[in-house]
């Protein structure tokens, strides 16, 4: 059977969905990049920026000098995170098998859907123009029968929105001329080295590498020419991998304004992991690996996780992991704009069944018992109907 793969990317992720949220940005030079600072690297452009020269890596200070009217727009990884999620809500009813490449690009495997969805070229130009008109969010899709040549397809178009679409048999010809540093796959291969041996044997494009025999390739670059020349003939046999999801609690929070009381935001995060706790005891899960993740008002993030020997799902455990969190991640004295805090690596509580009632052996803990009495407030009177006083605001 004929494979189909689709490659779908969103140019500058961030930069579409700021504009998608804020008019005045659309078809203007945009740069994503840190906005309290004048050093700061640029991380996105919009197309009307790599139009002026601008490109990522670059300092905003440049980038200014470059386009007086560039507009800089600050990174927001939650905002990002949550819309690559509803991406992938987006191509469900397009597709049954994605794996996810970064956020704002996925692999779709269309093989066999033929009689379900139609032609696979017309799937796709259903699918992208669903995301510009009702997401606003315009796409770049490239068309293969592998992984490879869908990306480079899709990767090589100059606007979006575009889609290109390489038949069977022709992907050498559309491969020839590109330059072998597009190949994806050489961050994987010791780039540099094998790079630099290209460039030293005049062999710049992919065209040129498929012409050399695959036994002068071995002579030169070792076990790497084997994947090297398949990937210039155009041949990739690496199939659509979908991603195992893992079952994960996320409790976030905007500090408005933005401060840096230690004792106020260590208060927040205690009621964030009271939060999670509740939920996990309602799941009949335990954690066994709490994360923690601040975002200052400069737009830099840290983050730092701990993996516990065992789980739990009990304030009293994780309250000294959360401060060790805590003191790891505030190091910078630049006010705090976002918390967001994780427990994942969930696992069944278990539990072990008596024959006979012991009251002895069913004593637990006090603070465990007050954790549970809280719950039932909460469950009988709403959420505020109670709280530790070192959490209320």
């Amino acid at each position: 059977m004929e494979r189909h793969i689709l490659c779908l990317q969103i140019p500058s992720f961030g930069i579409a969905l700021a504009q998608t949220r804020e008019a005045s940005l659309r078809k203007r030079p945009i740069v994503l990049a840190p906005v309290h600072t004048r050093r700061a690297l640029v991380q996105e452009v919009s197309w009307e920026a790599a139009q002026e020269g601008i490109h990522s890596g670059m300092t905003v200070e440049l980038a200014r000098r470059l386009c007086s009217g560039i507009r800089v727009v600050p990174p927001d990884p939650a905002l990002v995170r949550s819309a690559h999620c509803e991406l992938q809500q987006a191509i469900l009813p397009f597709a049954p098998v994605w794996e996810s490449i970064q956020p704002g690009s996925l692999f779709l495997d269309l093989t066999g859907t033929q009689r379900l969805f139609g032609r696979p070229i017309d799937t796709a130009a259903r699918l992208e123009r669903e995301l510009t008109v009702k997401w606003g969010w315009p796409s770049q899709i490239g068309m293969a029968m592998n992984k490879l040549v869908s990306h480079l397809a899709a990767t090589t178009l100059e606007k979006p929105p575009q889609m290109r679409s390489i038949y069977s048999g022709s992907e050498r010809a559309f491969l020839a001329p590109l330059p072998a540093t597009l190949l994806p796959g050489l961050n994987r291969m010791q780039a540099s080295h094998i790079l630099r041996r290209l460039d030293d044997l005049n062999l710049r494009t992919l065209g040129s590498i498929a012409d050399v025999s695959l036994a002068q390739l071995e002579a030169v670059l070792g076990t790497a020419a084997v994947v090297l020349h398949d990937w210039a003939m155009g041949i990739d046999h690496s199939p659509v991998r979908p991603s195992i999801e893992q079952p994960l609690i996320e409790q976030s929070l905007t500090l408005n304004p933005d401060d840096i009381d230690d004792r106020l935001i260590l208060g927040r995060l205690s009621h964030l992991l009271e939060r999670i706790c509740a939920m996990l005891r309602q799941q009949r899960r335990v954690c066994r690996r709490l994360s923690l993740a601040l975002r200052h008002s400069d737009q830099t993030e840290q983050a730092t996780q701990q993996t516990m020997p065992r789980g739990t799902y009990w304030e009293a455990d994780l309250q000294p992991v959360l401060v060790q969190l805590f003191v790891r991640c505030f190091r910078r004295r630049v006010r705090v704009q976002r918390i967001v805090m994780r427990a994942d690596c969930l696992e069944p509580l278990a539990e072990q069944l008596r024959l006979f009632d012991e009251p002895a052996m069913t004593v637990q803990p006090a603070s465990h018992r007050l954790s549970l009495v809280l719950d039932a407030i909460r469950a009988k009177f709403g959420e505020r109907a109670i709280a530790w006083g070192k959490t209320l605001p």
